[in-house]
């Protein structure tokens, strides 16, 4: 075989190897987006987007406020009652913490002192 249509045998596979590499390298076919199909292809039939608009202007009812429960008076004075109790012993705890003594039941007393109000903070505020 000669030396000359070796290369032009090159030079033939070459180009067509570019034509092949230029062809898969393109990005495939997308058809164009219309507006309003969401990435679909087909066309909207008629009516479609008329019902769309429709159901998306449909005014709806606001949710419902959840019925107010009327707390229980007697349970709220009773409350009330043990608040004013827990409420009147942290003075002479206080004494005692000044002068270097810890009350056993003083953590206690305070955190029953903040769960009680905050009961009926939301009770009287409900």
């Amino acid at each position: 075989m000669r030396s000359g249509s070796l290369f032009s045998v090159g030079v033939f596979v070459a180009v067509c190897a570019s034509f092949v590499c230029l062809g898969f390298g393109q990005a495939p076919f997308i058809p164009p987006h219309v507006p309003g199909t969401f990435g679909q292809t087909h066309p909207i039939p008629p009516g479609v987007k008329e019902g769309e608009n429709k159901i998306n202007n449909q005014q709806t009812d606001p949710p419902s406020k959840p019925r107010r429960v009327p707390a229980d008076p007697a349970k709220m004075k009773a409350e009330a009652a043990e608040l004013r109790e827990l409420a009147a012993a942290v003075p002479d705890a206080m004494d005692q913490v000044t002068k270097g003594m810890m009350p056993k039941d003083l953590d206690e007393n305070l955190k029953k002192i903040e769960k009680l109000a905050k009961q009926l903070h939301s009770q009287v505020n409900q």
